[in-house]
This record gives structure tokens, sequence and C-alpha cells, in this order.
């Protein structure tokens, strides 16, 4: 075809020629990179308790804190967070280099000085969420908690229960009991070699282990016992399955989704962590604040505790275990209770009467007489009894508080999901922070914090905008959190005076 001219491709730069570049032209101007540096050159890492923030005066030089410290927010904010991949980062990452001015500590260096700081790391985490609070980036009136699994550095084959370790023992007496057979057999015949097997030692061996494991989980309180990381715990997961985990408490603002504190727990369930969020938040200035939590913070004893903490709690009723095939109108939650006659009224009308004491925990209602002469008898009770009975617990009145401050709410629990939910979503998958790499609840608190504060970063700088985030740093004193106390305690005294005075905020 006459006319057309090859155009041809973008060509790259010959890899022998020599160029003039530097580290800050090849970093985004407006890149996240640029906050953490300036967050971390913002800080007092002294007075968060690092180690090696000054120079010795002898000795060896070694990599001072404050490199680090940009290493291990840049890699979990980027879900790089192996020691021996950020040593990588270090010389092929050009930000990396950048932010640690093209020094390149190995990963035993790295990973050294996350086990010598694991409370200072955590520190850093709270410094963020205080400044985030003087920057009106949280408001601290509506408060959303939830629980995540994470998985552990533990696998299930080095989890222990003592019903599983007596199945593998019963499993080993049996292939330690063919091995005798067969050495019997073979004594047997006169040119027999008596030689034990290599296998039968192995057997032996794993079968004392496993003993050890049993006699340490029969001395302990323990239900179950995890070999590599002795603190995790075998838990269910969202995939209906169960991997050896942790339980992350997470407490959200509402306003822009701050991750205002954390824990770490071993119990699968939520059940009790609610008050325990709500204590901590309040030692950190927190007063009065709706706190929003599912299904699975449904507890009357917590629930009791938050009344006395004076926090309103909207958390979703659980469903009552009602047999399938009884019929929705005879329901345990169609009895109503009368707290003037202390009595339950059933779907019918007849009146059901308590036969223990006031104060006893658990109260049984029930009448006999009217059961027997009901037509709905045998749809309504599938017990023995031939009669319906109603359990009422000691906290059967903080229920019923709690589901008539839900049915008030709803509107504001259906927030809920999209405020505490988010920040679970993101560190587990945009992150890669849904497993831990270090053992044991101190070191996994700490990769919390980490993950946490990548995440309030990002946050962070949406909400402001780069030049904003990086002018409010600019104006941080070095020792800008020495006066945090003062601004909590205006805050404190402003919310109190504008309520006693019945003015609008």
């Amino acid at each position: 075809m006459q006319g057309v001219v090859a155009v041809g491709f973008i060509d790259g730069t010959n890899r022998e020629q020599t160029s003039y570049w530097s580290f800050e032209d090849m970093v985004d101007e407006k890149g996240i990179v640029r906050v953490i540096d300036r967050y971390i050159e913002r800080s007092d890492l002294e007075k968060l308790g690092f180690n090696r923030v000054h120079a010795a005066d002898t000795g060896r030089p070694g990599y001072a804190a404050a490199p680090l410290v940009k290493l291990y927010v840049y890699g979990y904010e980027n879900g790089i967070r192996s020691s021996r991949k950020l040593e990588k980062e270090t010389k092929r990452n050009v930000e990396v280099m950048w932010l640690l001015e093209g020094l390149t500590p190995d990963y035993k260096t790295i990973s050294e000085f996350r086990r010598l700081n694991i409370r200072p790391l955590q520190k850093v985490f709270r410094e963020f969420t205080k400044l985030c609070r003087s920057w009106d980036l949280v408001e601290g009136e509506l408060i959303a908690f939830d629980g995540s699994k994470f998985k552990a550095s533990n696998n299930k084959k080095n989890n222990f229960s003592k019903k599983k370790l007596d199945d593998r023992l019963r499993r080993l007496d049996e292939k330690i009991d063919a091995y005798l057979l067969s050495m019997d057999e073979e004594d047997k015949r006169e040119d027999a070699e008596t030689k034990v097997p290599e296998g039968l030692l192995k057997l032996l061996e794993r079968k004392d282990l496993y003993e050890q494991y049993k006699a340490q989980l029969e001395s302990s309180d323990a239900n179950e016992l995890s070999v590599v990381d002795p603190d995790a715990r075998l838990m269910g997961n969202n995939r209906g399955g169960v991997d050896v985990s942790y339980n992350v408490q997470s407490a959200v603002d509402g306003k822009h989704g701050i991750i205002l504190d954390y824990d770490v727990s071993l119990n699968p369930s939520d059940h009790g962590h609610l008050s325990i969020m709500t204590k901590r938040l309040k030692k950190q200035g927190y007063r009065n604040f709706t706190a929003l939590a599912d299904k699975g913070y449904y507890n009357g004893r917590d629930l009791f505790k938050m009344k006395k903490l004076k926090i309103k709690a909207v958390v979703s009723k659980q469903k009552p275990s009602n047999p399938k095939s009884q019929p929705k109108q005879f329901n345990t939650d169609k009895f109503e209770y009368n707290p003037d006659t202390d009595t339950y009224i059933c779907p019918v009308g007849e009146t059901l009467h308590p036969r223990n004491k006031k104060t006893a925990k658990r109260r049984n209602f029930y009448n006999k007489t009217a059961c027997v002469k009901c037509p709905h008898v045998d749809v309504c009770t599938n017990g023995k009894n031939g009669y319906r009975t109603i359990t009422r617990g000691e906290y059967a009145t903080v229920y019923e508080n709690a589901d008539r401050v839900f049915m008030d709410n709803r509107d504001l629990y259906k927030l809920r999901q999209q405020i505490v939910e988010h920040p679970f979503g993101t560190i587990k998958h945009t992150m890669h922070g849904g497993y831990f790499l270090v053992r044991t609840r101190r070191k996994v608190r700490c990769e919390v914090a980490l993950l946490s504060l990548g995440y309030n970063l990002k946050r962070a700088v949406k909400v402001l905008g780069f030049e904003e985030i990086m002018a409010r740093l600019d104006s941080l004193s070095h020792n800008a959190t020495d006066f945090t106390w003062l601004f909590y305690a205006i805050l404190d005294f402003r919310a109190l005076f504008t309520k006693k005075n019945g003015l609008s905020a």
C-alpha cells in the first residue's frame, strides 16, 4: 500500500547510557511515602521508647531508629511485611530507597528491630490516632465494633486437643503393634538378623512426643495446645472451616472510618469484648458515644456492663433457638413478660406463673392446668412434661432493654457494617494482612498496630488530601505529643460545659 510510513515503537533508554538523576526525581510528588516520612520525622521516637534513637559513644555504628520505623510503616501500608522481603525492597523499590536515603539493612537487622521495639511500634499507631482526633478527623460520637479472625503462624497439624492426641496415640499403637508382630515373625526364622527397623524407632519417637503434649495439656487449664504459636487457638473462619487464629477486635469512628483502638483476643467468640473495648476508649478520653455492634456481642453480662459504663449500645438481637417444627406464633419471643405481675402471657392469653424465688438467677414459668386444656399443646411444646416452660435468666431485663434500644435505632445500626467492616476488608485484601508472621499474642499486637496505622494513613490522606496533611504535619513541633493531654482536657471541658448549659456543640 503506497503512502504508508511505518511509525515503529517507543524506544527505551540504552542500559549503558549514563544518566544524572536523584531519588527525589523518581518518587511521586504526592505519594503517601512522603506522608510516612514526614510523620516519622515529626514524631518523638525517644519519648515513644525506641532503641538507638541517639548514637552510642563507643562501638560499631548501627542503624538509627527512624529509618527502620519508616521502613516498617511503609511495608505494612503496602502489604510487604516479611523482613526478607523488606530487605529486597531496599535494593529495588525506588520509594524505599528514597525513604531510607539509600540505606540497605539486612533482614536480620530489620527483624531484630521489630523484636526489640514491640511496644514503641504500637505507640506510633496511638500517636497518629491522637493526631487524627486533633485534626477533627475523629468525632467520637458514633463508634462501631467488630471482631475478625486472622490466621496465626501455626498450622492446624500442629494444634492438638486431648481427643486429637488420644486418636493419634491409638493409631500409633496400632502401627507399633504391627511392627512388633512382623519382628516376631522374623525372629522365628533361624537366619534372621536381630535389628530394630528405623520406621519403628520413628514411631516410638513420635509417640513419646505426643505423650509429652498430652501431659502438658493435662497439667494446664487449656483445652488445646498450639506447638508453634502457644497463644493461638482453633477458631471458625468465614469459609465454614477452622483455622488456628486470633480474634482481632476493632473500634472504628463513624465520621471518617479511622480505627481508634484494637485488641487481640484468644476467645473465638466476641462475647465480653464490647465492654472491654469501651473501657479502653473511655480511658483515651472518649466519654459519650453510641456503640454499634452485631449479634456476636449480644451477651447479657456484657450489655449490663455497658449500662454501668453509661454508654448507649445498639446491638443486634440473636435469634432464639426454637424447634424448626414449631409454628412461629408459639416461639419463645411471642410470650410477653409482665413486670408488674411477674408473669408471662402466652400467645393464646393464658398466664404462666413463676416457680422459683425472684432472687434466683434462672426462673421457670409455667401453667400445667392451662396447658392440659389447650388445643395447641402438641405444637407449642415438644417436651415430655406435656406443658410449656419459659425460662427467664438473670439478664432478661437487660436483654429486653437492649432489644428496645435496637428497635428504636435500626437506621443507625445500618451504618455499622460500612463503618467497621471496611477496615478489615482493606487490611486483609488490599494490604495482604489476613495472617500473622510473628508468634505469641504480645508480638501479634504489634502487627495489628502497624496494619491499623497503615489503614489510618490511607484514610487521612484520602480525607484531607496530600497538600493539607503535609501542611498539618509541617506545623507540628518535634515534641507536639507532649501537649496532647491539654487538647483532650479542653475537649472534655467543652463537652461538659455545653451539656450543663444546654448549648449546641
